[in-house]
């Protein structure tokens, strides 16, 4: 009765990709089956609909420099943040409980501790590594016990 009314077919289907994933997880990682096996989950790449050819172009070369250029540019902006700068001053503020740094755009250097989890400062006082320490010590030293 439920295949003539189209349910259990979906239990069916679950089923049989179960027992696909299952085989594909006992093939030998760089076997032909696999390979083929695999496609089955995913469908074509780029370069089996489109060749090789596409990925031997000046632009798709360019593409992919510019995007590498991003990669090393996102990484150098995380290792000149400041908390990544000011990390050996902003575990111990952590440790202490600060959750949260509220950065204000005023001028000249601010700091101010906010409650037992936050911690004010200037932009300028963020932007100069010693500054920032100074502010996330005065963290740990100022925040009030409970």
């Amino acid at each position: 009765m439920a295949d003539r009314l189209g349910r259990g077919a979906g239990a069916r289907r679950s089923a049989a990709a179960g027992e696909r994933f299952q085989r594909l997880l006992e093939l030998p990682v760089a076997s032909p089956d696999r390979a083929a096996l695999f496609r089955e989950f995913i469908g074509p790449t780029w370069r089996d609909r489109f060749g090789d050819e596409v990925f031997d172009d000046d632009g798709y070369r360019d593409w992919i420099a510019a995007d590498a250029e991003r990669q090393l540019s996102r990484q150098l902006e995380y290792e000149r943040s400041p908390e990544r700068v000011a990390l050996p001053a902003l575990i111990p503020a952590w440790e202490a409980g600060l959750a949260k740094v509220v950065t204000i755009p005023v001028r000249g250097s601010f700091t101010r501790v906010v409650g037992p989890a936050a911690l004010l400062v200037a932009t300028a006082t963020r932007d100069d590594p010693d500054a920032y320490r100074a502010a996330l010590t005065t963290f740990v030293e100022d925040v009030p016990r409970s």
